[in-house]
């Protein structure tokens, strides 16, 4: 049975109701175990629709520590990102980075005009879906549920993606040119402090 994987902040900014309402449209089609891992002002009304909508296949955990989210990430077959209407520009929810470092196809809930959503399209790692849809969040549920190699190739997309513009070494780079700019010296950062750590060894500590 895939895992679909909400781990974070339940809060105001955001909308977890479509994918349960998907998931209840689904009526156990997709043979789906919904996990959702995480707490916040949002937590009591989240259970309280998952208890009105009878879903049977899901699951509630508390937040896990630092260390061992890379453990938890792991466990999620598909990753949910959301994020309600009006909110684009006022914040741009994280876990869309440690889904894609991951490797794991996401479904995201959320503005079609925003951060996360242009990574999505660009990256082909996933579904952008409008906040209240339900009858599209229920297909692509069932499309990846079902459909083992399509995710695996997103995830892989995803992997790729984050690599190519976030991983540690571009990060680093783009550190450095900012601290340069800033600095105004003229001279490589490295070379104007010689005996200093790199950043990279920096973030390694």
């Amino acid at each position: 049975m895939p895992t679909l994987l909400y781990s974070g902040n339940l809060g105001l900014g955001q909308d977890l109701g479509t994918v349960l309402r998907a998931v209840s449209h689904l009526n156990g089609d997709a043979n789906l175990h919904v996990l959702i891992v995480g707490n916040g002002t949002g937590l009591a009304s989240v259970k309280e629709l998952a208890s009105e909508l009878q879903l049977h296949h899901i699951e509630f955990r508390d937040p896990v520590s630092l260390y061992k989210l890379p453990e938890l990430l792991a466990v999620g077959d598909v990753h949910l990102v959301c994020q309600k209407l009006g909110t684009e520009g006022l914040l741009v929810p994280s876990k869309i980075y440690s889904t894609l470092a991951i490797g794991r196809p996401v479904i995201f809930i959320g503005p079609q005009h925003c951060e996360v959503a242009q990574i999505v399209h660009e990256s082909d790692c996933g579904f952008v879906v409008a906040p209240g849809d339900v009858e599209s969040a229920a297909k692509v549920l069932k499309q990846l549920a079902v459909d083992a190699d399509l995710c695996r190739q997103m995830g892989e997309r995803a992997k790729t993606y984050y690599e190519k513009h976030f991983g540690r070494k571009r990060s680093v780079a783009q550190i450095i040119s900012v601290i340069e700019r800033v600095a105004g010296t003229g001279r490589p950062v490295r070379q104007a402090v010689p005996n200093s750590p790199t950043a990279e060894q920096e973030l390694r500590r």
